[in-house]
């Protein structure tokens, strides 16, 4: 008895986790709008005190966002928002294609063995159709990931998937930044539809090439530069 309650005492207190999640709710769509731009400068104090919390909290939220690489420290005191420039945008690009490319070719035997696994696929498309209908960027870019989340989920990957989360935020704020320079609201609606439609009935031997034009086509249309690497002489 006297271990189990020695064992309790070892968990992190639930308010205390829930306090920094809140915080990173708070910080990621500040960063995807752009009101924290890439080169923005956040200090501890500050953000404890205009989200009127503790520094404990807030300091636990910028470490969390600095080993995700969406955050790195600024000279002197305090941080800075990453540049999320060309380089950064297409690194992450390519860990995305890459991871997606591999759940998804695992995924898609279990699409068309069970149709009721795109009831969720679904749900994600109608949220984004009314996203789109009043141009609720926030919506738009919750349920962009909420696709790519319950698509990749039917693997049944759990490494894979916890994998994926690990990048989900900076995909969030890349989605955020292409819809503000770019803001095809009906484009990015039809882009999942076209991509839950090749999950149905596409030849899985392309899924790659479908999911490279998915991913990197609304970056290249949103005005970052291609990849140098992949251009013509």
């Amino acid at each position: 008895m006297q271990s189990s309650v020695n064992a309790t005492a070892r968990i992190e207190p639930i308010r205390k986790r829930l306090v920094t999640e809140l915080i990173i709710e708070r910080l990621i769509p500040a960063i995807a709008t752009g009101s924290f731009p890439p080169g923005y400068r956040l200090v501890e104090d500050e953000l404890a005190s205009e989200l009127g919390v503790s520094r404990v909290p807030v300091r636990e939220a910028i470490r969390e966002l600095s080993l995700q690489g969406i955050l790195c420290a600024a000279p002197g005191r305090g941080w800075r928002v990453a540049p999320f420039d060309g380089r950064q945008i297409r690194e992450i690009c390519s860990v995305r294609i890459a991871m997606e490319t591999m759940l998804l070719s695992e995924a898609i035997a279990g699409f068309r063995a069970d149709q009721s696994n795109f009831a969720p696929l679904d749900a994600a498309i109608d949220a984004m159709k009314r996203a789109a209908a009043e141009r609720d960027v926030e919506g738009l870019r919750r349920a962009d990931v909420d696709f790519h989340r319950s698509a990749i989920s039917v693997a049944g990957n759990s490494l894979g998937l916890r994998i994926w989360e690990g990048i989900s935020r900076q995909v969030m704020i890349i989605f955020g930044l292409e819809i503000h320079r770019s803001p095809d609201f009906p484009a990015v609606v039809e882009q999942h539809r076209i991509l839950r439609g090749f999950l149905a009935e596409g030849d899985p031997s392309e899924l790659g090439t479908v999911l490279k034009e998915h991913i990197t086509g609304r970056t290249l249309q949103s005005g970052l530069p291609p990849d140098p690497t992949n251009q013509p002489e």
